[in-house]
């Protein structure tokens, strides 16, 4: 009775030896692509924003329009792109958001940079 446990003993300790040698074999590496995550839309809410150049509050309406006041009347833009930064498009003018800073654009023109709360 004796022989035959340390029979079973040694099959079943064998059998482990053989499933940790199996696992030892080199794995293949899957490269990983790390993915940029598109900011945060803002609002909808308005917030003041300090820039260089001045100041600007932005409105914004909802999760793909804004309203903001330059040059003496409101603007009305929509989101138009939202990786790697959000866009806002309308007329001529753009505000572009990295999720820290925003841009605001008129007719091709950079008139206010480096925007934050």
């Amino acid at each position: 009775m004796l022989r035959l446990v340390l029979v079973l003993l040694g099959l079943s300790l064998a059998s482990c030896v053989f499933l940790v040698e199996e696992d030892d074999s080199p794995r293949p590496v899957q490269p990983v692509t790390p993915v940029q995550p598109a900011p945060p839309v803002p609002g909808p809410g308005s917030f003041t924003y300090r820039c260089s150049g001045g100041t600007l509050v932005v409105n914004y309406l909802d999760g793909t329009t804004l309203r903001l006041f330059y040059d003496g009347a409101f603007q009305e833009l929509r989101l138009v792109r939202r990786s790697p930064t959000l866009l806002y498009s309308g007329g001529a003018y753009t505000w572009e958001w990295t999720g820290s800073r925003g841009t605001l654009t008129a007719r091709g023109q950079v008139v206010l940079s480096n925007c934050a709360f």
